[in-house]
C-alpha cells in the first residue's frame, strides 16, 4: 500500500471510494471501478463492501466520514436559534 486508505476527494465518481482504494494501491481508479460493477453483478457482497466502506472511510487530508455525511443530512438543524419568545 502506498497510501492509507481514504476515500478520494478528486477521483470521485460516487463516494470516492474506488479512488481511494485504487489510489491506495497504486492501480488505476477505472480498473477498480470496473471490477467493483462486475462483482457486484456476481456477488452482492461487494455492494455492501462499497457501503460499509464509504461510511467508514474519512475523506483524504482528514475529512469527513459518510456518518458524519449523513448526521449532517439528516441532523434536520440549520444552525438556527428559535426566537427568544418560543415556547
Amino acid at each position: 500500500m502506498n497510501q492509507p486508505l481514504t476515500r478520494s476527494a478528486s477521483d470521485k465518481m460516487i463516494a470516492g471510494v474506488c479512488g481511494g482504494v485504487a489510489r491506495s494501491f497504486g492501480i488505476d481508479a477505472s480498473i477498480v471501478r470496473i471490477l467493483a460493477v462486475v462483482l457486484s453483478l456476481f456477488f452482492g457482497v461487494v455492494l455492501v463492501i462499497y457501503i460499509a466502506l464509504w461510511l467508514v472511510l474519512p475523506l483524504e487530508e482528514g475529512g469527513p466520514t459518510g456518518f458524519d455525511d449523513l448526521k449532517k443530512m439528516f441532523s434536520g438543524s440549520n444552525n438556527s436559534t428559535p426566537p427568544s419568545d418560543y415556547r
